[in-house]
């Protein structure tokens, strides 16, 4: 019975067949509908998601923005009467950049565009953007100074008092 209405009606099978494929294809497009899965899209920030997402603290928020990184850390361990509170959080962040770099997998961190940082804390909050490519040199950097000197010439850093 539908094969045989098929048959009477090719052109309105094939309209509809055109239609479909037309919605499935603003779908993906536009991000919406029941064809678009972020999931099935495969980008380097998904790789250093899966392996890093195990091994993060619970006050750790780690997400992907496209083919980007971002890192977001609520609860700094620093008591907020600390008198050299900036000193702290930066080195919270070079600690926690390394930590980054350590779990996750080299080849794939190389290929993440942009690695972003954000510690809050009661006073203070730092926002961190780094290269993929410069993070993973944080693996094998174990003197102070030579991570210092690293961080200085790779992050753009922007502080804001609360």
């Amino acid at each position: 019975m539908v094969w045989n209405f098929m048959m009477k009606n090719p052109v309105l099978i094939v309209g509809i067949v055109l239609f479909g494929l037309f919605i499935n294809q603003v779908a993906r497009d536009k991000k919406w509908g029941i064809f678009y899965n972020e999931k099935l899209t495969s980008t380097s920030c998904g790789g250093v998601l899966v392996r890093i997402k195990k091994k993060v603290p619970k006050n750790w928020k780690v997400f992907c923005e496209g083919n980007n990184l971002a890192v977001e850390i609520k609860e700094v361990a620093i008591p907020p009467e600390a008198s050299n509170l900036q000193l702290l959080m930066y080195r919270q962040l070079a600690n926690h950049m390394s930590f980054v770099a350590r779990t996750s997998t080299v080849d794939i961190l190389e290929k993440v565009m942009f690695v972003r940082f954000r510690l809050s804390h009661a006073k203070l909050e730092i926002n961190a953007v780094t290269e993929g490519q410069y993070i993973v040199k944080l693996a094998t950097l174990d003197n102070p100074e030579h991570v210092m000197s690293h961080l200085k010439s790779t992050v753009q850093v922007k502080e804001t008092i609360k």
